[in-house]
């Protein structure tokens, strides 16, 4: 083993995955391939369903993909339910309490498989800084902010970085003022337009609209998902290219690019995870291309861009960025950044020279790498401000 994976030795893993977002489902795939990669090469793991309740489930049950696939919430009930201390700092404790006894769980690596809202959104890597424990992946800052359509597009615009034309709007805001949303939307923007929920992924929510009718009703599918919506043009003649990036905490490494074929134009849920197994998923029988039909220099173009958006972003570990190609002009715009890519995208990965142990050791390394660098930073700080503090404006007297 590498000196990632060489540093979980006698270390036990956490995999969270499932949570409290429409994401769930695609999740638990995620987890299950994460948690018997680890297994693989010898690594102790402890695999951790978060219900969507926000109930912890630890069992050596659950690290098996064919336990959810037929009735699982009623076999769920058979196991135990585990609360998180907050009382530990490098390690996260689980316990579970009986009548006569107490189940205890730790682990000292967190690697979370969650998608969506409440896991890839910093939420849950918050929880992993306040303990102070290592984990992989992208930090509380990129991943809020790539997980925001919204913020993700206008850090594109700020750094000079081609995406399409948009416009966005909270739900109050659309509540308040929605004919004036309307209006500039058919003012701004050309049909067809792509409506989007603003931190939903899987494409889930999003609706393609060739006519200002029917932009309404998708405006309101999409804040079903989430309180922020967002409004693109569409690319004509488009392709559907992505390019995977890792970081071991110094140098940044891109993969081949990838095309997906999709129906309807544009890349479905169903594409991505139902017909012949998903491009997502990396199914041999999906549509999908590896390398992708396109040019030397646009591949560089492509590879170049996404190292640059993930370094602007303050990435770490792994994230997948995708691109959108009109394939009549040659203009390439940036689309999305993916902080947790389905299956930490290893059937690209494979494709270019880098097998999931490998693959595994990059991003374990790179956790350890952000968290030795914060253990050595000074955050105490020796003051007498509250032994002056009467003689401060801020006191009072009662």
């Amino acid at each position: 083993m590498l000196n990632g994976l060489n540093r979980l030795k006698g270390k036990t893993v956490g995999v969270f995955f499932g949570g409290n977002n429409p994401e769930h489902d695609i999740s638990i795939i995620t987890g299950s391939f994460v948690v018997s990669e680890f297994k693989k090469v010898g690594i102790a793991v402890e695999a951790i369903y978060v219900d969507e309740d926000g109930k912890f489930y630890l069992d050596e049950r659950l690290s098996e993909l064919k336990f959810f696939q037929s009735g699982y919430k009623n076999k769920l009930k058979k196991i135990k339910k585990y609360t998180l201390s907050l009382q530990v700092q490098k390690k996260m404790r689980f316990e579970s309490k009986s009548l006569f006894s107490t189940f205890v769980k730790e682990i000292d690596f967190a690697f979370p498989a969650f998608h969506g809202i409440n896991g890839e959104d910093g939420t849950i890597q918050g929880l992993f800084e306040f303990l102070a424990i290592p984990y992989a992946g992208c930090g509380i800052h990129a991943s809020s902010t790539a997980i925001n359509k919204n913020k993700t597009k206008k850090m594109f615009q700020f750094n000079d970085i081609a995406t399409t034309n948009f416009c966005s709007i909270s739900e109050l805001g659309f509540k308040n003022n929605a004919d004036l949303f309307l209006n500039s939307v058919n003012k701004k923007l050309q049909y067809p337009v792509f409506v989007k929920p603003a931190k939903a992924g899987s494409s889930i929510g999003i609706t393609k609209v060739d006519e200002e009718l029917k932009l309404k009703n998708a405006i309101d599918l999409a804040f079903s998902y989430d309180d922020e919506v967002l409004v693109e043009n569409g690319v004509e003649n488009i392709r559907d290219l992505t390019c995977c990036v890792i970081s071991d905490g110094e140098k940044i490494i891109a993969s081949e690019v990838q095309e997906a074929m999709f129906e309807n134009g544009f890349l479905s849920y169903e594409d991505k995870y139902m017909k012949d197994g998903g491009t997502q998923l990396g199914s041999e029988e999906s549509a999908i291309v590896i390398p992708a039909n396109i040019t030397v220099s646009q591949r560089e173009e492509i590879q170049n861009l996404s190292k640059k958006i993930f370094k602007n972003l303050g990435g770490n570990g792994i994230a997948r960025i995708d691109f959108l190609l009109n394939q009549k002009t040659g203009e390439l715009y940036a689309n999305e950044i993916n902080t947790l890519p389905g299956t930490i995208y290893h059937h690209l990965w494979e494709k270019s020279g880098i097998d999931t142990t490998e693959l595994l050791n990059i991003v374990v390394l790179n956790g350890f790498v952000r968290q030795d660098s914060k253990d050595k930073s000074n955050i105490k700080f020796e003051s007498n401000v509250l032994n002056d503090a009467q003689s401060l404006k801020l006191s009072y007297s009662v």
